[in-house]
């Protein structure tokens, strides 16, 4: 362990003189004490907090990225290129302890300028909300609504596979089937159907969801949903929104604005609630208009599930195990490769990470319907004396190459998957329960399994090369 922590200290100092550290880490310094008040929100306490969280944090947690990424590709290349690691090599030194040593001191520098960046960014919110000259009443909803860790809670979906399949016997009896669409596509299409027609509301008509019973009654209970309306350019409309159980009801009436989400916070929830809940919207139709809603994120049930302290640092800590996983990934590369091969890389890993919405979605579309989409693009049109003629089905290259890609993203997606589907920073500035079993899960794998992986084939290859062999010129 001595050997470790001298390691450590030796690579922390290395660390924090390299310039391309310093200006990132100074540019983070600037995100925790300069952005908070140059960035503009919409004048509520609700999007303050947001915009102060998702900003902050976000670029914080992308400056730091960098810089652990730059430094752990430097903490081994570069001593290799300077010749000082050679002279490390030759001491009994077990090659595990380097890499670990290297590790370990970015683990502490990224613990020490993250509980900075959150202390400076937790203590510029609360003073920002009290300096804003915001009405009591917003500022108690804000704290409840957005500075809150609420769990999300969706009604189940009705049952209506007894109408699909009527559906389709009544399509096929009347030769009415599309040709050449397979059966399974039919009845999805004919779901969807159903359940759009399930959630719409037309005008005087009213829509229950029914959501299983809580373990404890809250101190309040938060609707949240969105719909859209048949008549286009529709303002608000008036509705009313019912929240009842068995033996207790409470209704408000709401102005509801077609494509905007609506919270609405029903207080003094009493302690003698129980059994399933019932969400009943109504729909007066003032406007003549019919509501439509998602089926499965059209209205949700949103309970606080613990203060909003514990959800920051839940929110921190798992941006600090992703962080030790950037340090794992950039000292590795620095064991694989030269610096600049290594830093090119690293600045790869950073641009696919940009991508990360776009490649999620592509994996997870079904091959066929990729290839579909995407191989007439390998196809172009032509024409003859202005007559254009139509694309022809694409060739079997064009698909081909299609179906490449396709699988090239759904292996990036896989093999990058804890880091693309990184969302605390998204889930905190939408007041979104992050549960210790979510950090657990982080800590399992972004903190000891995978950096484990790393630290074996880095050790490997330390052991394998003559490190100490003098270059021949």
């Amino acid at each position: 362990m001595s050997q470790i922590a001298a390691i450590a200290r030796h690579a922390l100092r290395t660390t924090l003189r390299s310039r391309v550290v310093l200006v990132l880490l100074a540019l983070l310094l600037a995100a925790a004490f300069l952005l908070p008040a140059a960035i503009r929100h919409d004048g509520t306490p609700d999007g303050l907090i947001r915009v102060q969280l998702t900003y902050t944090l976000g670029i914080a947690g992308f400056l730091l990225s960098l810089a652990t990424l730059w430094a752990g590709c430097a903490a081994i290349s570069q001593e290799a290129d300077d010749k000082t690691l050679q002279l490390l090599l030759v001491k009994p030194v077990p090659r595990l302890s380097l890499w670990l040593g290297k590790w370990l001191a970015l683990l502490v520098m990224n613990a020490a300028l993250l509980t900075l960046v959150g202390a400076a960014t937790l203590a510029t919110l609360h003073t920002k909300l009290r300096q804003g000259d915001f009405a009591s009443a917003a500022l108690s909803r804000a704290r409840r609504t957005t500075l809150a860790a609420l769990e999300t809670r969706r009604a189940p979906l009705p049952e209506i596979d007894a109408e699909v399949r009527a559906d389709y016997a009544a399509l096929h009896a009347r030769g009415a089937l599309p040709p050449g669409v397979p059966e399974s596509a039919i009845l999805d299409s004919l779901r969807r159907t159903r359940l759009a027609q399930h959630y719409s509301i037309p005008p005087g008509a009213s829509h229950t969801w029914t959501f299983p019973s809580l373990p404890a009654p809250p101190p309040y209970l938060l609707v949240q949903f969105r719909s859209d309306a048949s008549v286009m350019g529709a303002g608000q409309i008036d509705a009313t929104l019912t929240l009842a159980s068995s033996d207790w009801e409470r209704t408000q009436p709401l102005d509801a604005i077609p494509g905007t989400l609506e919270t609405v916070l029903f207080d003094d929830i009493p302690a003698e609630v129980a059994g399933p809940l019932d969400i009943t919207f109504h729909n007066p139709g003032g406007h003549n208009a019919t509501l439509f809603f998602d089926p499965a994120d059209g209205l949700v049930l949103r309970v606080v599930r613990a203060p909003f302290i514990a959800n920051y640092l839940h929110a921190l800590a798992t941006l600090f195990l992703r962080l030790a996983l950037f340090a794992a990934i950039g000292t590795t590369l620095g064991t694989l490769f030269s610096m600049p091969v290594a830093g090119f890389m690293s600045l790869v890993l950073i641009l696919v990470l940009q991508l990360s919405g776009f490649i999620r979605a592509a994996a997870q579309v079904d091959r066929q319907a990729f290839v579909a989409t995407i191989a007439p693009f390998g196809q172009t049109g032509h024409s003859h004396d202005g007559d254009a003629v139509a694309d022809a089905e694409p060739s079997a290259a064009a698909r081909a190459a299609a179906t490449v890609f396709y699988y090239a993203y759904r292996g990036t997606w896989f093999a990058l998957r804890p880091l693309i589907d990184y969302r605390a920073i998204d889930d905190l500035s939408a007041a979104e329960y992050i549960p210790p079993r979510a950090v657990g899960r982080d800590l399992l794998l972004q903190g000891l399994l995978f950096p484990a992986v790393l630290a074996l084939l880095s050790t490997a290859v330390l052991r394998k090369r003559e490190w100490a062999l003098p270059m021949i010129s």
